[in-house]
C-alpha cells in the first residue's frame, strides 16, 4: 500500500524533532566519554570483583556509544539532505508519517523493511 507523501509541515516537524534529538545525543555521548575513563589496575584501590564490574560497565557504555554514534550520523545525514528525507532508499516511495513518527531515522518503508528482514 502506497503511503501519502509528507506535507511540508509534517517534514518540518520531524526535522525539528531530529535537531533536538541530535543535541540530546551529543550530550549523552559526551557524558559517556566522561564515564568511560580507563579502569585502574591497582588491586589495593579497588577489589577484583569491583574492578571487573567497572570494566563490564565501561564496555557496555562503549557499546552504547557505538549505537549512538550511528544514530547521530544518520540524523546528520538527514539534516544535510532534507529533500531526500521520508523517501524509501530501496523503492523510492514515501515512507509515511506513521513510520517516521515512531522511527524518525527510518531509511526504508514498511514493505521494503519487511522484505529486508525476511530475506
Amino acid at each position: 500500500m502506497k503511503q501519502a507523501d509528507l506535507t511540508s509541515t509534517e517534514k518540518q516537524e520531524l526535522l525539528t524533532k531530529l535537531r533536538h534529538e541530535l543535541i540530546d545525543l551529543e550530550q549523552q555521548i559526551e557524558s559517556i566519554h566522561e564515564r568511560s575513563a580507563p579502569v585502574q589496575l591497582d588491586q589495593q584501590a579497588v577489589g577484583r570483583v569491583s574492578r571487573i564490574d567497572a570494566i563490564q560497565q565501561q564496555q557496555m557504555a562503549q557499546a552504547g556509544e557505538v549505537l549512538m554514534q550511528q544514530h547521530l550520523l544518520r540524523i546528520k545525514q538527514i539534516l544535510l539532505e532534507p529533500e531526500e528525507y521520508g523517501v524509501c532508499l530501496e523503492c523510492g516511495e514515501s515512507i509515511g508519517i506513521g513510520r517516521l513518527t515512531i522511527h524518525a531515522i527510518a531509511k526504508l518503508c514498511i514493505r521494503c523493511q519487511s522484505e529486508a528482514e525476511n530475506s
